[in-house]
């Protein structure tokens, strides 16, 4: 296991990161940016990060929602162990980390793909990622590209969320960044259990070979369980293949 390194950033924002040039990037997507300073929530809001990496995203939520109950997700043991030393550094409570992926069936032992270099960019879909490795190359070179890319197989346990859901008590948001296994991730809550969320953001992987089916499947599947599902605009340097989907009940 790789050792994790202190990060500091302009603001004053510590955080411990196995990757500080990919930290780095989610910070400014994050904080400097503001990608999801749109998010309104109760003041004691449930909220479920599912591919959570190191924690970047729960300690967004925190730090403006300081007595938020966290219920996040990372597969990848390196990444959680890295969030959980995030939140202790900050000395946050009300957060719990699961070491599993989720999908629309349970599964004892999936394949996932590890970056060690790139661990947020990890996967149970490595074949979908060359659109992301091309937008690196253009960005650094072939050569780099393929060096952050070099991944390590290892296998992860996979559960569907309706099982970590509660009839009596309301997710107010449910944040999905899980690099292409989106659609499956929604396909594991049941019919019962929609009802229960709020609002949903997404990260969404769009291969840019498949014209953006994949943002399509999302957004249409989000609309028959009741939400209204908007898509922010394309990364203004148009390298990242992703786009943000936010999505409320009318």
């Amino acid at each position: 296991m790789s050792a994790s390194k202190l990060v500091e950033f302009d603001d004053g924002l510590k955080v411990f990161a196995s990757s500080s040039m990919e930290t780095r990037f989610i910070y400014d997507e994050i904080f400097r940016l503001g990608c999801y300073d749109g998010i309104r929530l109760p003041q004691r809001p449930l909220v479920i990060d599912v591919g959570a990496n190191i924690g970047m995203f729960a300690l967004f939520v925190k730090l403006r929602y300081p007595d938020a109950e966290i219920l996040a997700f990372e597969p990848a043991p390196e990444s959680a162990s890295v969030f959980r030393q995030n939140m202790d550094l900050h000395g946050l409570d009300g957060v719990q980390v699961a070491e599993i992926a989720l999908g629309s069936c349970q599964e004892h032992s999936a394949p996932f793909t590890y970056y060690p270099a790139i661990p947020g960019n990890s996967t149970r879909y490595p074949g979908q990622k060359g659109a992301a490795k091309a937008a690196l190359s253009k960005i650094y070179s072939a050569r780099v590209a393929e060096r952050l890319y070099k991944g390590r197989d290892i296998t992860v346990p996979v559960e569907r969320l309706s099982g970590f859901l509660s009839a009596d008590r309301a997710v107010d948001l449910l944040m999905i960044d899980v690099e292409g296994g989106e659609v499956d991730v929604l396909r594991g809550i049941d019919p019962e259990h929609w009802p229960l969320i709020r609002q949903a953001v997404i990260k969404v992987a769009v291969k840019l070979e498949d014209d953006g089916g994949r943002l399509d499947s999302v957004c249409g599947l989000l609309r028959t369980r009741g939400f209204d599902p908007s898509v922010g605009p394309e990364p203004e340097d148009g390298a990242a293949p992703t786009r943000i989907v936010h999505a409320t009940r009318p």
